[in-house]
This record gives structure tokens, sequence and C-alpha cells, in this order.
């Protein structure tokens, strides 16, 4: 009974470890960073394959980045809301399936976003 139960529980730690493993550790240095919205264009990169042609016209339509007590969220002109961890003072980053940089503490601020394979990736900036 018990070697079946320290079996579970690590199972359950390697499965829990392979879903954590895509999430950004977030940052609690620092001030907190303050709220703003921000709107992004995309285009997709020289580098990316043909195929990335399309899934393109999802892509280039406008996208909010919001920052609220410390938490990102990009919301696509779609509907599609994806939540970005905080990993150093105003970068958020995130996404299982697809990566999601948002680096606002430089001028122009940055998006960023690409397939895992990193075949397929997006860039855009804003003032």
């Amino acid at each position: 009974m018990t070697n079946s139960k320290i079996t579970m529980m690590m199972m359950m730690a390697v499965l829990l470890g392979g879903c954590l493993q895509n999430m950004p550790a977030a940052y609690t240095g620092g001030p907190p960073d303050p709220n703003s919205v921000t709107t992004f264009t995309l285009s997709l990169t020289p580098g990316s394959v043909l195929n990335c042609w399309q899934a393109n016209p999802g892509m280039d339509r406008p996208m909010t980045m919001t920052v609220q007590n410390n938490t990102g969220e990009l919301l696509t002109s779609g509907g599609i809301h994806y939540g970005l961890t905080r990993v150093a003072p105003n970068v958020y980053a995130g996404g299982n399936y697809i990566k999601i940089r948002a680096d606002l503490s430089v001028a122009p601020k940055t998006l960023a976003i690409s397939t895992n394979d990193q075949s397929c990736s997006w860039a855009a900036t804003a003032p």
C-alpha cells in the first residue's frame, strides 16, 4: 500500500514538473510595474518558414497588452486572452503552445510571439 502511494506521488511530481517547465518563473523583486495598456500590430519575421503565412491573417491584427497589479494579459482582436507572467521589471512572458514575450521596459516597446520550435515568429514595436 505504501509502495503504491510513493509511486503515485513520484508520477504526479514528474507530470507536474513537465507542465511547469514551460512556465517562466515569476519575478517579484523591485517596485511594482505601473498599470498600462499597449497596442501592438505584429508582422511575420523574415526567418519564418513558408507555411507560417497561413496563420498570419489572425496574427497581424492589433493586439492589446494590459499590465495590472504586476500581471500581464495579451488580448487578441479575436478575443483570445493569454495570461503572462512578470519575468523582469516591465517584462512579461508565457505561453504553452506558442511563446510570448512583451518587453515594456525598452523604447520602443516590443512584443515577440513564436511557435515552440521557432519556425514561425512574429514581432512588433509600439511607442
